[in-house]
């Protein structure tokens, strides 16, 4: 069974799939051979059956998996045997009938727009790498990107003239998205300094300026780092837990559907596949402007500010 998924993950590469979702999908199935192998002595694909595959399954909630972490290994078993049923190395497919485990949809984290605005004005910008900082988070909310993508733009990437920046998306495709002004002199703000950030790299300026953010060694700075960058300053600004870099990306694409924006416009900027994926943000846009109705209608408060007087009234008697 190595030897299939070996090639399965060969063909996503070919496929083009980002590094970080191969790695999921080796350590999902991974895990499967492991499991059949050490359970059952099974190593043979042919001999696979939806039993076998049901009793993984129940395996991983005994293991306190969550519901939405099963369903995503049960998506990734489910493309590896449609590969191996499309090339004939299986007669049916043990995946057809496995049922997908029932949870309810989380609702994203997202900033309000004067939290992102608080967050994005913590780096101390009288410092190089502060002015390195700011950058990050700016062209983060500007662009709505994804840390992977914000690690991989290049200085050729940015077009300041049309305030486009290209970005490498999921599935090695490029889309080109609208940067803001803000986040345009927060970039040449950092540019006129980023020379100086590594000073003792040993790289060559071809090498050094290959990326646009880098570290002191003149190095690329990666999606781990980034993140962790950025959570130093959420953890600042952070009222309470569950907010990450993503959520960044989240509030992005609520506060432009806030402000009016169509959801095919933000469904093109976040790389999207599927609109579905994008209607999430409706959802929370509905939930921000609910809770701003009930809290700044005025007819809402006066009569809020009755039934509390009556209320108050009624227990004085």
């Amino acid at each position: 069974m190595t030897d299939i998924i070996n090639q399965y993950l060969n063909y996503l590469t070919v496929r083009g799939l980002a590094q970080g979702t191969i790695r999921m999908y080796r350590s999902d199935l991974n895990q499967l051979s492991n499991f059949l192998q050490s359970k059952l002595d099974l190593d043979a694909i042919t001999g696979i059956t939806h039993t076998y595959l049901r009793y993984f399954f129940h395996s991983l909630s005994d293991l306190k998996l969550s519901k939405r972490s099963i369903a995503r290994k049960i998506s990734s078993i489910r493309e590896f045997f449609k590969f191996c049923l499309n090339r004939d190395l299986i007669d049916k497919d043990p995946t057809r009938k496995l049922i997908y485990p029932k949870f309810s949809t989380k609702l994203p984290m997202v900033f309000t727009i004067q939290e992102m605005t608080d967050l994005i004005n913590l780096p101390d910008t009288s410092t190089n790498y502060g002015k390195r900082d700011k950058a990050i988070l700016e062209v983060m909310y500007s662009t709505g990107c994804r840390i992977s993508e914000l690690a991989n733009i290049k200085l050729p990437d940015i077009d300041f003239d049309r305030c486009m920046i290209k970005v490498l998306g999921k599935g090695n495709k490029d889309r080109f998205v609208p940067i803001g002004k803000m986040a345009v002199i927060a970039l040449k703000q950092y540019l006129s300094v980023r020379k100086s950030l590594f000073p003792y790299s040993r790289k060559s300026e071809m090498d050094v300026n290959k990326y646009l953010f880098i570290s002191k060694n003149g190095n690329q700075l990666s999606s781990n780092v980034l993140r962790g960058i950025m959570n130093g300053y959420i953890s600042q600004i952070a009222k309470t837990d569950g907010y990450t870099p993503h959520s960044i990306r989240h509030s992005f694409a609520t506060h432009m559907l806030e402000c009016g924006a169509s959801l095919m416009t933000v469904k093109e900027i976040l790389g999207h596949e599927n609109v579905s994926t994008t209607e999430i943000y409706t959802r929370l846009s509905i939930t921000y402007q609910k809770k701003a109705y009930s809290q700044y209608h005025p007819i809402i408060h006066s009569h809020r500010d009755q039934i509390e007087a009556d209320f108050y009234n009624s227990a004085k008697q």
